[in-house]
């Protein structure tokens, strides 16, 4: 199997981890989608930017090639891979808890 693949692999298997921590909340189904969307979207979206600079030329394909500057766009992309999802599922648990903190400030 090429790296590719074997990355993308990794990333959906992350995707689908996280959106299984995210199916564990006790929150509403609106806001489940929108974050099951947008634990999709982050790697989706840093995908695509990725092809398309090194398509467009902007940046090199092989690290090798690469400049100080397109290492650090690549490293930081790559984050944002793997991170997103998770931070994704950090805001997730962020939004339950500002609920639960309004719901019992209300009933005070």
């Amino acid at each position: 199997m090429s790296d590719h693949l074997l990355i993308y692999l990794i990333v959906i298997l992350n995707v689908l981890s996280q959106a299984m921590l995210i199916y564990r909340l006790k929150i509403s189904r609106k806001f489940k989608w929108r974050f099951y969307g947008l634990t999709v979207a982050v790697p989706v979206v840093v995908m695509v930017t990725m092809r398309l600079l090194i398509a467009q030329g902007m940046i090199h394909g092989h690290l090798a090639e690469q400049t100080n500057v397109e290492k650090y766009i690549t490293k930081g992309t790559s984050m944002l891979l793997i991170g997103g999802p998770w931070l994704v599922t950090f805001f997730a648990l962020i939004y339950l808890n500002r609920q639960r903190a309004l719901q019992i400030s209300s009933e005070n």
